[in-house]
């Protein structure tokens, strides 16, 4: 493991991305996305994806270029905002819906804003931080190309279907950072997958499938040729459907990859902001005085631990696996690598 301090991670991540066509402004948004995944400890998400992105572009999967733009025209009404990525990645077209939701919530209180035709848009959780430090409440889901991206399996069943299909959800927190939900509806995200394999490592739990059907810790056994088991059983599996309804069928063609829908409400026009963070804390505070589990030294409010984990990680840098710090030192030289699964 190598540790590399934040400044100069991010640099190295927005030249590979300047390297293969984005434009300087979607350069800056994804390094920054990536540096900020292996910050929260979220390695899955963050600079490890270089390579993808960089096979991606190479080979016309999507267009590096592709610069998000905003549409009015077939809006039914003033809360109701469509973002069309063209092509491009997904980054820049997410903060750019995070950006408009933020405007029409000012107004309006909530909107909904449907995000098209883009390339992967990385850890959905971090729109909901960018929508959380604004004070609002976020649902973010995803998904697209089920036809393409056949990674699940459906409860009961045993070959992929769906891919993961993931969710984010959150809400403003305090000083220890906000709520923020981040998950697939898959027991685990491709991306995990693909880490946990570069690492050499073995899930704690069976939640993959090999290639006929038996479950394995192996991240290998669903990367060559086996299926990922959905989240919960049949919970795993209605969400998963439901988010590719909202994303294929609901707002259509999810080429290059993905759609998403993103939820965002001004929670203070429910309650005055005391009344809301009194409430909050009561909640949080209850939750976390459990009595804590073998092997847990506290319970942790979903997303608390990645916000405490990010400062930490600004201080003494940033761990990088050697193969995946080879991979980066390769694409600043030769632009090429393999392509990971999302």
């Amino acid at each position: 493991m190598r540790i590399i301090p934040v400044g100069e991670l991010h640099a190295l991540a927005e030249d590979v991305m300047l390297g293969i066509g984005c434009v300087a402004a979607s350069a800056q948004v994804i390094a920054e996305h990536l540096v900020l995944a292996d910050l929260h400890g979220v390695s899955s998400h963050g600079t490890m994806r270089l390579t993808q992105y960089a096979q991606q572009a190479a080979t016309g999967y999507l267009d590096a270029a592709g610069v998000p733009s905003l549409h009015e025209s077939d809006m039914v009404n003033t809360t109701l905002r469509r973002v069309d990525a063209n092509s491009g990645f997904g980054h820049p077209a997410m903060v750019l819906a995070a950006d408009v939701a933020i405007e029409t919530c000012a107004v309006h209180g909530h909107a909904l804003v449907a995000v098209t035709n883009c390339g992967h848009t990385g850890r959905l959780g971090h729109y909901s931080e960018l929508l959380a430090t604004q004070g609002l409440v976020s649902i973010i889901m995803g998904g697209g190309r089920w036809q393409h991206w056949r990674q699940v399996a459906p409860h009961g069943g045993i070959d992929p279907k769906l891919a993961t299909n993931p969710y984010s959800f959150g809400f403003p927190g305090g000083e220890d950072g906000p709520l923020i939900a981040d998950f697939a509806t898959g027991a685990t995200s491709g991306g995990r997958a693909m880490s946990t394999s570069v690492r050499e490592e073995l899930f704690d739990d069976p939640i993959v499938l090999d290639a006929d059907g038996l479950p394995s810790r192996d991240p290998n056994a669903y990367l060559d040729g086996g299926a990922i088991l959905p989240m919960a059983g049949p919970k795993g599996t209605g969400m998963g459907l439901m988010a590719e309804l909202l994303a294929s069928a609901m707002l259509g063609p999810d080429t290059p990859e993905s759609n998403t829908l993103l939820i965002a409400i001004d929670p203070t026009r429910f309650a005055t902001p005391d009344e809301l963070s009194r409430r909050r804390d009561e909640i949080f505070g209850h939750v976390k005085s459990s009595r804590p589990a073998p092997g847990h030294d506290q319970v942790h409010i979903p997303g608390q631990r990645g916000f405490a984990l990010a400062e930490e990680r600004r201080r003494s840098g940033v761990p990088i696996p050697e193969t995946v710090w080879r991979e980066i030192q390769d694409l600043l030289t030769k632009g090429t690598s393999q392509e990971n699964p999302t």
